[in-house]
C-alpha cells in the first residue's frame, strides 16, 4: 500500500470522528445579548436560547425598583408565567426559570417598573437548534 492510497483510506476516517466528538461536546446555543429600548428604559439580556431551565442576566439603564420577565411565543399562542428577577452584586438582574418550552421563534418581554413609570419592553428570539 502505497502513502497516497493510506491517506485515502485514513482521511475519511479522521474526519467522520472529528464530526463524531464535534456532535457529542457540543453544550448547546451560544449565549444571546438581545437589547430593547422603550419610552424610560433600556434593556440588555444576556441568555442561551434553549428550552427548559435557563438564567436571563438583564441589565436595565435606569435602574429600576423591580424587573420581571416573561415569554410569549405569538404563532402558537403560548406564554410562560412571569419570573421575578432579583438584583445581583454585579448591578444587573437575575431571573432564573423556564422561559421557552420548545424551539421556534419567542418574543421576551422584560416587565420594568421604577421612577419614571412602568413599561414592557419586547425583544425577539430564536430558540432551539438552528437559530443562527
Amino acid at each position: 500500500m502505497t502513502w497516497r492510497r493510506g491517506a485515502y483510506l485514513v482521511l475519511p476516517v479522521l474526519l467522520i470522528a472529528a464530526g463524531i466528538l464535534w456532535i457529542v461536546n457540543r453544550d448547546g446555543p451560544d449565549p444571546l445579548e438581545l437589547t430593547g429600548r422603550g419610552a424610560y428604559y433600556t434593556v440588555r439580556v444576556n441568555l442561551e436560547p434553549d428550552t427548559g431551565p435557563l438564567e436571563a442576566r438583564i441589565r436595565v439603564d435606569p435602574e429600576p425598583a423591580e424587573v420581571s420577565v416573561f415569554a410569549v411565543m405569538p404563532y402558537m399562542g403560548h406564554t410562560t408565567p412571569e419570573l421575578a428577577a432579583h438584583h445581583d452584586s454585579t448591578g444587573r438582574y437575575v431571573a432564573r426559570g423556564e422561559l421557552f418550552t420548545m424551539a421556534g421563534a419567542w418574543e421576551l418581554g422584560i416587565r420594568v417598573r421604577g421612577g419614571p413609570g412602568t413599561e414592557v419592553i419586547t425583544v425577539n428570539t430564536l430558540v432551539g437548534e438552528g437559530e443562527r
